[in-house]
């Protein structure tokens, strides 16, 4: 992390703090007792940590500048389960210091208390859904829409709650502040979900072209007839088809796989696996589209290094080192750079052809090795990829060089850990993933910088509710009614 990765992460706890600390400067004693302060603090943090779920999911452009949109969103996915954690631990903390299970379990409490409850029970289905929607095979735009709706009704229901049943609330500057956050919230939550696509670029489909089993490349020009924005290789865009007889009108994340180089279209390509996008080879000449982006990092112009790359690919997770490739040939590089490129069958080898002629036609010192998985007739190598393969292709020392890895999750994971197990640094392996629940399209990932920095503001965030909470109660367990 930077200088400015710390700053940042600095102002986003000040921020989630300033309710806590709001509470001890204005009210520093109480005549409730450490269990129960420590119940409501964490509420508090809880509430807080639902307001900025809305603020980190809001693709801003900065924000993914500075941190990447795959740490944001694995960011916001942590720190959602860390505020479902805050939010139990508030009930459980308080039903505890009441010494009876009437609030948790009675339904004769104060309308404020059972509307807490409600927001309790939505949120542990957002989690349980948010988490296992996969597994239960829930269709991406219907979760997305679950997802939107709980989230909104979790915001409101806690900040009604809050107001209503906390006495620190009676504080006019806490008040202040909880009639700022939800419409704050809501305005990002609005911006992201409807407004950001009405302002977005218009382009419409130059062609659509075959490049595998069920894989399509998509060419899309500016309706304007200006240049497509810039973007550096590797990176990704949202799209949204607004004007397609037989696509459904949705946005989805999708890697650019042209070349920054080339400026007269952006292309972007497809493997039909979902609802969406198993209806991708019905686009036709002129369907039009938005698009926003770039997003992403997972480019090798944005790391300092020089020595050999070894790019990793699973399926259609080819197409992030696609355009990363064409772009080191059109610039005329001449590092070395070896290619793995897992696929099922033949059939399923996107970007053939263009590998080869950048293999066999540039100054780019590229070695390609195809693995199939199921074609026995196959006389190149079989199987999956492993260890044993890089060790066969690549030159020792394998730590010196860097790595890119784009596919299946479980690809993804089982390539990380082997490598950590060879000593690679992790600074030295480069992966993302750019969905919140999509399916269909490359995955990638990186869980460190997410883990890491969530578990710091949750720790710091948990010292700062202790130490209050003990000076707030004078450390006495138990309020002056018990």
């Amino acid at each position: 992390m930077n200088s400015k990765h710390i700053f940042a992460v600095s102002t986003y706890f000040i921020a989630m703090a300033i309710p806590l600390l709001m509470v001890y400067g204005l009210m520093p004693t109480t005549e409730e007792g450490f269990i129960a302060q420590i119940g409501m603090l964490m509420g508090l943090s809880g509430i807080m940590m639902v307001f900025f779920q809305f603020i980190i999911s809001a693709r801003i452009k900065w924000l993914d500048r500075l941190f990447a949109y795959n740490n944001l969103i694995d960011f916001h996915r942590r720190m959602g389960i860390w505020a479902f954690i805050f939010i139990v631990a508030h009930f459980m903390l308080l039903t505890l210091s009441e010494q009876s299970f009437d609030m948790l379990l009675g339904y004769d409490e104060p309308w404020f208390i059972n509307l807490g409850k409600i927001a309790f029970l939505i949120l542990l289905v957002q989690v349980v859904v948010s988490i296992g929607h996969r597994k239960i095979k829930i269709n991406y735009e219907r979760w997305r829409a679950m997802h939107d709706v709980f989230a909104i009704g979790i915001l409101l229901l806690m900040f009604v709650h809050s107001f209503y049943a906390g006495d620190d609330l009676e504080l006019l500057p806490l008040q202040v502040l909880w009639f700022i956050l939800p419409p704050t919230a809501i305005a990002f939550f609005i911006w992201q979900r409807y407004f950001l696509f009405t302002f977005a670029p218009k382009y419409k489909v130059l062609n659509v072209v075959k490049k595998a089993n069920n894989t399509y490349s998509v060419q899309f020009v500016p309706i304007n007839g200006n240049e497509p924005y810039s973007h550096n290789p590797g990176q990704f865009h949202f799209i949204k088809f607004i004007d397609c007889r037989h696509i459904k009108s949705e946005e989805h994340p999708f890697t650019i796989s042209s070349s920054p180089s080339q400026k007269l279209h952006l292309a972007s390509t497809i493997k039909a696996s979902g609802d969406f996008t198993s209806q991708i080879h019905q686009l036709q000449e002129g369907d039009k589209v938005k698009i926003i982006g770039p997003f992403g990092k997972m480019s090798h112009i944005e790391k300092s290094h020089s020595g050999p790359i070894v790019f990793i690919a699973g399926g259609i997770g080819i197409t992030p080192f696609v355009s990363m490739l064409q772009y080191m040939a059109d610039k005329g590089e001449e590092r070395e750079v070896m290619l793995f490129y897992s696929n099922a069958t033949e059939s399923d080898i996107a970007f053939r052809e263009e590998l080869s002629h950048i293999s066999e036609n540039t100054s780019l010192k590229l070695k390609v090795v195809h693995i199939l998985s199921k074609q026995d007739d196959w006389e190149g190598e079989k199987g999956r990829f492993d260890m044993e393969l890089l060790k066969k292709y690549c030159s020792a020392p394998l730590s010196q060089n860097d790595y890119y890895v784009c596919g299946p999750p479980l690809m993804i994971e089982v390539v990380i850990k082997d490598l950590r197990q060879l000593q690679v640094p992790l600074n030295k392996i480069h992966s993302e993933m750019f969905g919140l629940a999509q399916s269909g399209s490359p995955i990638t990932y990186h869980k460190k910088q997410a883990q890491l920095v969530s578990r710091l503001i949750v720790l710091a965030l948990l010292v700062l509710v202790i130490l209050f909470a003990g000076l707030r109660s004078g450390w006495k367990l138990f309020g002056a009614m018990h």
